[in-house]
């Protein structure tokens, strides 16, 4: 297959074009052609969908293109250098003082209006020049920019600049500001200066500044920098960069997408020995010098990697990796001159897999976006997907940054995210596992995540949620993340049907099961105390969250027990479930909000615990009718369904794919495909803009943007759902025993999604499903592999007759086979093996 590359508009109209004439639904790799014959219902081939996959091709990965360069580097000044400040550029302080903000050194005006400070710049005279700032980025930070006297911008309050959780460190940003030559004078100074508004906030936090050219010469020394060829270094004849000393020459490198490993370059040192700085960013907003952040604490250090240099030629190779980024900027730090060429990355993600590219599982429908989303979650799990031994350290420390911590063991896990917090989390893999399943096929990363925390079972029966890498080990703080477990262990089964994994951690499973129900309480609501809290807040005692969530892993629990045969464990587990179901509704319904309260002692309603109240089958009926319309109405926000309907309590307000994941099949469950949609298109869809890195983001703040600030991990697992969604929940196809034994095939079509296809990877063979809408009929096929046997449905609403194959099956309202029903808006066919086309009119 073809290197990845971006998937642009163009390629709409070739699928839309191939809809009606087009090669058979066959299992195919992706990207290859099909000579199979035309598919009846005239869908485009499968191996069309290799136009979405991200993936790189092979391990070496070279820059898309140039994002910025800047042939002329007039002048660099910096608060992390006294000498920078006073001796190059005659620093008026005022009042400001300088102090560390987001893991670097800033000169700061403080909160006082009016307060300000100034440098003294070299330019070029008589021509316009551009300004690029870093600062510490805020939401409410209030202060104007001044050339010679004259305001050329107003930085003003951005509430997209979220900072990390209550604070306010959000991360450096950069900003331009264009200078008109008429400002710039004759003179070879200008005067920048800093000001606070009568509002500032904090007020003015600047790391560095810059004056640039798009070409020319640098000034005398020592000062300037210049850059000729700036994409020669991935293409033709290579980059020079040339400092002196307040020069700062760079290059913005653009990967086009997400990608994750070590930078390699060859540097020709031709002048010096200066520093080469690597910086790395997911996000165009989040590149600067300093990078983002990365690891634990924030603002301790920053991911910017220094390579040092020899005069001569030789070939370099970053010894640390970069999980994840899109964005590189290359420059030099220091005095000399360097030629650098054949500059690559060294891809680490995924690491097992042999054909990164080369997905088993597949998804096409005739939505581009949703398409797009299938690939993007995909991709966004495989760069989550790590050697063990390069892990995040935790706690970091100061100095430069490394992934060396080990956090698992086997060749890859799936850990959380790709560039931070790179560990097992429990709840993160409940997402995860599916879409790796459903993508790559492969087993190994997530049986060995699932298999690694099971290890850790305390003598309580709690499995733990995190792995703090080998030098804490076990986290027992996430209580939550022991019932996640239990669904990562079943869902393991049911995808491979791996008999020796599912028999080996059966008992630690029962265990585990054991200490939930030991923190249930005589009502049968669950509390955990001192095991920590949940997703993203403290434990509240007997919240309808984690309740809820014990009754849906309780289920799952007892298919395990019936699995093993011990069908008196599982109908205890059954009990139990109706117990705990019953005191949800008993104590936590709010029949005036017409939904569930976060728990007795805290009356807002969350996202949380009223969609996985749905889930779970707690809330039945007109209870989860009107929880829906409690999403759709307290909770909505453009940029997804709010975590809970008022701040102030112990759930943050803000937006989590995660806590959505959950959102999505309540809104399936309950045939509510409209607001499953609108949850798509608000909370995925922005993702995957053309600035952003193509993956799925850990959260998003109530201003659409990364809630964590630059600490939010761009690529997360656990905010995938897109990709499992759409295969299980709108073509349909889900396993019901061990491995796809049996599975069900029951589409959930989207109003304007015309047709829907895709490939499941099974230990028995691939899974081939496709159905499509057209006019009064509604066409489902389905290939099951040997040894399987699937249900399939067809919409009941409005039809009149539903034939097999080309026979009646069901007609006005009655089955005319035995084992025909009508469940949850669908006639149901069971006992299908085969391939099987079912026909629906109205």
């Amino acid at each position: 297959m073809s290197p990845a590359k971006k998937f642009t508009r163009s390629h709409v109209s070739v699928i839309t074009s191939l809809s009606l004439g087009a090669a058979a639904l066959v299992a195919v790799p992706s990207g290859v052609a099909s000579a199979a014959p035309r598919d009846p219902l005239g869908l485009p081939s499968l191996s069309h969908a290799g136009r979405y996959v991200l993936a790189p091709s092979g391990r070496t990965v070279r820059p898309a293109k140039v994002a910025e360069s800047h042939g002329l580097n007039g002048d660099y000044v910096t608060a992390a250098s006294e000498k920078s400040e006073k001796e190059g550029h005659g620093l008026d302080a005022g009042t400001s003082t300088t102090a560390k903000a987001d893991g670097v050194m800033t000169r700061q005006t403080g909160d006082k209006a009016g307060a300000g400070f100034g440098y003294r710049m070299h330019v070029t005279p008589g021509r316009p020049v551009t300004l690029r700032v870093e600062e510490a980025g805020s939401a409410t930070a209030h202060y104007e920019v001044l050339v010679n006297g004259k305001v050329v911008h107003e930085r003003k309050p951005d509430p997209a600049q979220a900072g990390v959780w209550s604070g306010d460190k959000a991360g450096l940003v950069h900003y331009d500001v264009d200078v008109p030559a008429r400002l710039v004078g004759s003179a070879k100074e200008i005067a920048v200066t800093f000001r606070n508004t009568g509002e500032p906030g904090p007020g003015a936090r600047i790391h560095a500044v810059w004056t640039l050219y798009k070409g020319g010469r640098a000034p005398a020394a020592p000062y300037g920098g210049t850059v000729e060829n700036p994409s020669g270094a991935f293409r033709h004849g290579g980059t020079r960069l040339t400092s002196n000393e307040y020069g700062r020459p760079y290059v913005v490198y653009d990967f086009g997408q997400e990608v994750g490993g070590q930078i390699q370059v060859t540097a020709d040192v031709r002048k010096g020995t200066p520093k080469l700085g690597l910086a790395f960013s997911e996000s165009d907003q989040y590149l600067t010098t300093a990078s983002d952040y990365s690891q634990d604490p924030v603002g301790l250090a920053t991911e910017t990697h220094y390579l040092d240099t020899e005069a001569g030629r030789s070939a370099m190779t970053d010894p640390v990796i970069r999980g994840g980024f899109r964005y590189l900027m290359v420059f030099l730090d220091g005095p000399g001159e360097v030629k650098l060429s054949d500059l690559r990355l060294k891809f680490t993600a995924d690491p097992a897999n042999p054909d990164l590219d080369g997905y088993k599982g597949a998804f096409l429908s005739s939505d581009d976006t949703l398409n797009r989303l299938w690939y993007a979650g995909a991709y966004t799990v495989q760069m989550a997907t790590i050697d063990p031994t390069t892990g995040r350290p935790y706690p970091g420390q100061e100095g430069p940054v490394r992934n060396d911590a080990i956090v698992g063991e086997g060749d890859s896990v799936i850990s959380d995210g790709a560039k931070r917090d790179r560990m097992i989390w429990g709840g993160d893999n409940a997402v995860a596992d599916a879409v790796s399943y459903l993508s790559t096929g492969l087993p190994g990363p997530s049986a060995n995540a699932v298999g690694f925390m099971a290890k850790g079972q305390a003598a309580s029966g709690q499995i733990p949620g995190l792995y703090l890498t080998d030098k804490l080990g076990y986290n027992m703080g996430w209580g939550e993340y022991a019932a996640w477990w239990v669904n990562n262990y079943w869902t393991h089964y049911l995808y491979t049907g791996d008999q020796a994994f599912f028999d080996k951690w059966y008992d630690a499973m029962k265990k585990n099961v054991a200490w939930l129900e030991s923190n249930a309480g005589d009502d049968g609501l669950l509390t955990m105390k001192g095991a920590g809290g949940t997703w993203g807040y403290g434990n509240d005692a007997g919240g309808t969250y984690v309740s809820s969530l014990y009754v849906k892993v309780l289920g799952q629990a007892a298919g395990a027990a019936e699995a093993k045969g011990d069908t008196d464990l599982a109908k205890t587990y059954r009990e139990h479930a109706a117990r705990t179901a019953k005191a949800v509704n008993d104590h936590l319904w709010d029949p005036d909000a017409g939904a569930y309260k976060v728990s007795a002692s805290d009356g807002r309603h969350p996202q949380d615990g009223n969609a996985m109240a749905v889930v779970a089958g707690v809330a039945t009926g007109e209870r989860a009718e009107s929880v829906l319309k409690f999403f759709g109405g307290a909770l909505a926000n453009p940029h997804g369904d709010l975590t809970v309907d008022k701040p102030g309590g112990v759930v943050p307000q803000y937006i989590s794919p995660f806590v959505s994941a959950q959102s999505l099949l309540a809104h399936s469950s309950q045939d509510d495909m409209t607001g499953a949609m609108s949850l798509l298109r608000r909370t995925w869809y922005p993702m995957l803009g053309k600035a952003q890195p193509g993956t799925l983001w850990e959260n998003v703040s109530p201003a659409g943007a990364p809630q964590l600030g630059s600490y939010t991990s761009l690529s997360h697992g656990w905010a995938a759902a897109p990709t499992s969604f759409l295969t299980n929940q709108v073509l349909g196809v889900t396993p019901t025993s061990g491995g796809f034994g049996t599975f069900t095939v029951l589409p959930h079509p989207a109003s304007g999604l015309r047709w829907a296809e895709g490939r499941v990877p099974t230990p028995h063979g691939d899974i081939i499903a496709a159905w499509k809408q057209r006019g009064r009929t509604f066409t489902l096929r389905v290939a099951a592999p040997d040894g399987t046997t699937a249900t399939a449905g067809v919409p009941a609403q409005g039809a009149s007759e539903v034939r097999v194959d080309g026979r009646v099956v069901w007609h006005d309202g009655a089955a005319v086979k035995p084992g025909v029903t009508v469940r949850d808006g669908l006639v149901q066919v069971p006992g299908l093996t085969g391939t099987s086309t079912l026909t629906a009119t109205r």
